[in-house]
């Protein structure tokens, strides 16, 4: 068995380090995005099904292709196709789909090799979308949460996968007769990045950027109105409301360990509890395992379980570390399929700061080594407690009577100096963060000031795109 559990790791790593496909040190590297935005009514409520569903009709009109879930048949996606050009758009591999709540909508970009083209490409979608809505009387936000709206299972997007989170749930929060927990993930709208990365750099870049991801929610806290109110005391509710979702599963989330090498990471994945394979288009949970290394260690059948209750038998893949990699919900983790590392912890952002983040994530590994000294300044258990305090104040935290300003101003002088060296002019992108900190104020400081002030409707006019 031990020998086995060797090989098992040896053989993923080869093939979790082999994927890292940016090679070209001459070449910039490439920087996508998964932009979540949440849509709504006039008034704030969440758009209804309907009005995303002729959305995707509204984009094959467009040029866009049409691509459908195997097993509800439901709209999945609406992607450019690679041999298509349109009126619109050049050949592109980027699409529109919708987050876990079909009333959020997420815009995935293909990797640019520059932020401006990254920003052009973002201003086209955004202006064909926003025609689409201003129709239907509809706002698209530029917010981390759904305002108003309470989650529930009547907002999730009918896919196979997201039903399947209510498994794995519990009712701490949500009554039963309105889903589980992990409902939670229906209002909640993220501002992710992925950039490439070279294989020797995977892991120090990953333990650098977990380790800062609370100076980061410090300056992009984004959503602390929801359910119609302030949530006293938390100002980036959406990466709060993660550790609800799944409570037997924190390890999963946030800030993780620090890994040694590859083989440390693997071997910290494969003790997750088992989740779910995907087997011809459909998902199954793995029944009677305590962990993903005791699945796929033993390479005889076993029993998993599909959404509707059937009980089958399943072998082992190596391809099932797929499923494990999706299931990792650090702030910032690996994604080996697209040979990028991926910035996941903050929320929306503003209209016409979207991509402040991206380059802050950008500038922070062009200057990787710097920022790992920064980091290793400090213990994990520092940089994870710091985490918990921005996720509640942003700007205003403290440690001891020292605040954490010019800890931020040191992370974004690092994060400036690397984009300083590619040239391209995209330290500009991080003029919306200097400002910030110049003003102690955080997106979600903007947001409460203006609900408390003028109401629902100047804070709708003034977080819409």
């Amino acid at each position: 068995m031990k020998k086995k559990r060797i090989k098992l790791t040896n053989e993923l790593t080869t093939k979790f380090k082999n994927s890292f496909t940016y090679k070209n040190k001459h070449k910039p590297r490439g920087i996508g995005i998964e932009c979540e935005i949440p849509i709504v009514t006039i008034d704030g409520n969440a758009a209804p099904y309907s009005i995303i569903k002729n959305m995707f009709f509204y984009l094959e009109e467009n040029g866009f292709e049409l691509i459908f879930d195997a097993q509800s048949n439901e709209i999945e996606s609406a992607q450019i196709p690679n041999d298509c050009s349109t009126e619109n758009f050049k050949c592109t591999n980027d699409a529109i789909t919708t987050d876990v709540g079909f009333s959020v909508i997420e815009l995935v970009l293909a990797p640019q090799t520059n932020l401006l083209s990254l920003e052009n490409r973002l201003s086209e979608l955004l202006i064909l979308l926003k025609r689409y809505f201003k129709k239907h009387n509809c706002l698209m936000l530029g917010y981390g949460i759904q305002p108003l709206d309470d989650p529930s299972l009547s907002l999730m997007m009918p896919k196979e996968r997201y039903f399947f989170f209510n498994k794995f749930s519990s009712n701490n929060i949500i009554p039963e007769n309105k889903g589980t927990d992990a409902c939670l993930l229906t209002i909640t709208a993220s501002n992710q990045c992925h950039v490439e990365i070279e294989s020797e750099k995977t892991i120090s870049a990953m333990n650098t950027l977990n380790a800062l991801s609370g100076l980061q929610i410090a300056l992009c806290a984004n959503s602390p109105i929801w359910l119609g109110k302030v949530k006293k005391g938390v100002k980036a509710n959406r990466e709060d409301l993660w550790s609800y979702c799944f409570p037997n599963r924190t390890e999963q989330m946030g800030i993780p360990p620090k890994f040694k090498d590859e083989d440390d990471y693997i071997e910290y994945l494969l003790s997750f509890k088992p989740f779910l394979i995907e087997r011809e288009g459909r998902f199954y949970r793995i029944l009677n395992k305590e962990s993903y290394a005791e699945y796929l260690v033993n390479e005889a059948p076993c029993f998993v379980e599909s959404l509707n209750g059937d009980v089958v038998k399943a072998i082992p893949k190596i391809e099932d570390m797929d499923q494990v990699f999706s299931c990792t919900w650090f702030n910032t983790r690996l994604v080996p399929k697209h040979g990028t590392i991926e910035s996941r912890m903050c929320c929306q952002q503003p209209p016409s700061e979207t991509l402040s983040t991206t380059a802050l994530t950008l500038g922070l590994i062009e200057n990787l080594e710097v920022a790992q000294r920064f980091q290793e300044r400090y213990s994990l258990d520092f940089w994870k407690e710091l985490r918990i305090n921005t996720i509640k104040k942003s700007l205003n935290v403290f440690i001891g009577r020292v605040s954490i300003v010019p800890l931020i101003q040191e992370l974004l002088d690092i994060a400036r100096e690397g984009l300083l060296k590619r040239n391209f002019n995209e330290e500009r992108f991080l003029k919306p963060l200097y400002n910030r900190l110049e003003k102690r104020e955080s997106p979600a400081d903007l947001a409460i000031e203006i609900f408390e002030e003028k109401g629902i409707g100047a804070f709708l006019e003034e977080m819409s795109f």
